[in-house]
């Protein structure tokens, strides 16, 4: 837990941006990174006990933040959040290493619950993006703001437009 939160504080300050300990998706990622420790913990009494005091806080800086993350998603060490606000992730979602998400991002199913998208490294998502659907983000991928994609995206890719056009990326991007 605390090697993810590392990784996580370090994404945010990074030498491009400027770091604020009072930024509240900040707050956010680290709840889910307590949280997803307290739901491994195996003496039930231990869980139960600290669930009592874990849910009413995830639940109120969910409230406050607009940002869900539950702890049944996979996150890898190094996600930032930018924005706050209108955030959802489905449960069974799974996230590479030092991926970004920008407000409004919607990572969901389609159909059935475990119709949801894979996503590798260092994937950047754009504001008010939506990702939905059993497929597969590979590393090293933009996500244009308002796309929505619903096909697999290769690595080295870009996705723009309603439904999502892919695009491989040019050098320098």
């Amino acid at each position: 837990m605390f090697v993810n939160i590392k990784k996580d504080i370090e994404r945010y300050n990074e030498p491009d941006s400027r770091f604020h300990w009072e930024e509240i998706s900040l707050i956010s990622v680290i709840l889910f990174r307590v949280g997803k420790s307290i739901r491994a913990i195996r003496f039930r009494l231990l869980r139960a006990f600290l669930n009592i005091f874990f849910v009413p806080i995830y639940i109120f800086f969910s409230l406050i933040t607009g940002i869900q993350i539950p702890r049944g998603c996979t996150i890898g060490p190094g996600l930032r959040i930018y924005h706050f606000g209108c955030i959802v992730l489905n449960p069974m979602t799974i996230i590479g290493k030092n991926c970004t998400l920008r407000h409004g991002v919607t990572i969901g199913n389609r159909q059935t619950v475990n119709d949801v998208p894979v996503i590798g490294d260092h994937v950047d998502i754009g504001a008010g993006a939506k990702i939905l659907g059993k497929i597969r983000i590979g590393n090293n991928v933009n996500i244009g703001a308002n796309a929505v994609v619903i096909t697999d995206v290769p690595d080295n890719h870009i996705a723009v437009g309603v439904p999502a056009r892919i695009l491989p990326k040019r050098s320098g991007i």
